[in-house]
């Protein structure tokens, strides 16, 4: 049986994430931001860069990071990364992307576990974003 205590902080938890993810996405960026040719530019900087992310973490696109969770729920961190130019939006990182796997995907991962996978995607995706900034600039 599940104590009061336990059970107020699962729902102060989720309470706090769901907060959390509604201040994150408030001001992403959508594709009808762009127009046509940005877009295709930023679509082959994301082909190209996750290519490279594919060929040196299969671990993590094996896990759900792939092409179609970076084109769904990874997509409006991506466009913000892709337009930041650091005044108008804050630049994300990995830990953001991470943060979206992880509430796809991190559910049957607990404690300490889920916060090391977390923070090994962090890292790796922060690998992503810069492969992603690099042909922008």
């Amino acid at each position: 049986m599940i104590g009061i205590t336990s059970l107020r902080h699962n729902c102060a938890d989720w309470f706090a994430r769901m907060a959390a993810s509604k201040l994150v996405t408030r001001d992403r960026l959508t594709t009808n931001d762009f127009d046509a040719e940005e877009l295709r530019a930023f679509h082959q900087a994301l082909h190209a860069a996750y290519r490279t992310f594919a060929r040196q973490h299969p671990t993590w696109t094996q896990r759900g990071f792939d092409a179609t969770f970076l084109r769904t729920e990874g997509l409006p961190t991506l466009l913000t990364c892709w337009a930041s130019n650091g005044a108008a939006h804050r630049t994300p990182t990995g830990m953001d992307l991470a943060r979206a796997w992880e509430r796809k995907f991190g559910l049957l991962l607990y404690g300490a576990d889920r916060v090391r996978q977390v923070v090994r995607l962090a890292d790796a995706a922060n690998e992503l974003l810069a492969a992603l900034t690099a042909t922008r600039h």
